[in-house]
């Protein structure tokens, strides 16, 4: 190693990977951290650093070369939140493949202390190198409050989901027991017409259409049988 080896960052990238896009407020984020090294380096571990900030602008005093004082607007950031947690202790990386770790750890939801600041939650990938500035990779973490979760509507059954016995058609699932009496008659003579359906009752005759004739006196339609006229009374 040279002389300002030691001042050098390794040449090599590291960068993270979550398990999806996007997490609900309060669960673990789950990932994996991904290191690929060009050189051999000496790493005394793999952590990730969950950060959680605020960031906002004020109006400070600055001094001007000339002694001048005046107001600017600057960027600020707090920090909200911070944990670390440690993937894998020391280990050694060479020129080959990509190597992966998995991590999770948990990140609470953070809310803004001052109007018109943004949070933004950060989680670093760190591979600490020995004698040497360390291998770093950052990325932001997407979260969505509980309630913006889509809900599954009432009595849906998703695919795969276990059907009770004895539900379904025959051959769809063990255990089911159709009525042995659907689809069977329930009688002899189901499905026969009725005896005497389509006959009148007992005791109705049906009436008996009697002709008509025209009165010799009007020419009106009267029965044959009538003694008078209906319309002029005229004697037939």
């Amino acid at each position: 190693m040279g002389l300002f080896d030691h001042l050098r960052a390794p040449k090599g990238k590291v960068w993270i990977s979550f398990d999806k896009p996007t997490f609900v407020e309060g669960e673990g984020v789950v990932g994996k951290v991904n290191v690929q090294a060009q050189e051999y380096i000496q790493s005394l571990g793999v952590r990730v650093e969950a950060r959680v900030f605020e960031n906002y602008e004020e109006m400070v005093w600055v001094t001007l070369p000339n002694n001048q004082r005046i107001q600017e607007r600057q960027r600020r950031q707090n920090v909200l939140f911070s944990r670390d947690v440690q993937v894998t202790g020391p280990n050694d990386f060479g020129s080959g493949p990509t190597q992966t770790f998995p991590f999770s750890v948990g990140i609470p939801p953070c809310r803004a202390t001052r109007g018109g600041a943004t949070v933004e939650n950060s989680i670093k990938a760190v591979v600490q190198v020995k004698g040497r500035p360390d291998l770093t990779g950052q990325t932001q973490v997407a979260f969505v409050p509980p309630s913006s979760m889509p809900q599954p509507m009432q009595g849906y059954m998703p695919p795969g989901y276990p059907v009770p016995q004895g539900y379904g058609p025959p051959g769809y699932n063990p255990g089911y027991n159709p009525n042995p009496a659907y689809g069977v008659p329930m009688g002899p003579g189901y499905g026969q017409p009725m005896p005497g359906y389509g006959m009148p009752p007992q005791g109705q005759v049906p009436q008996q259409q009697v002709a008509q004739v025209r009165c010799k006196y009007c020419q009106s339609l009267m029965n044959q049988n009538s003694a008078n006229c209906p319309n002029c009374g005229a004697h037939q």
